[in-house]
């Protein structure tokens, strides 16, 4: 199964995929950068909207 996490070392804080997050999956965790919650989602415009590329989808 598919599920949309986050490569953190390439994460810069941006807030561009929490921001567009309707499932409220991504958040921001205490040191500046997106984490995923456990998901089974395939948040694809999340995915688009990173400028680094660090939204994935697939396995971890």
């Amino acid at each position: 199964m598919k599920k949309t996490w986050i490569d953190k070392p390439m994460c810069i804080g941006c807030m561009a995929c929490v921001q567009i997050d309707e499932t409220e999956t991504l958040f921001m965790d205490d040191d500046g950068f997106a984490e995923a919650n456990e998901n089974d989602l395939e948040l694809v415009e999340c995915q688009m909207v990173c400028p680094t590329g660090a939204v994935k989808i697939g396995d971890e």
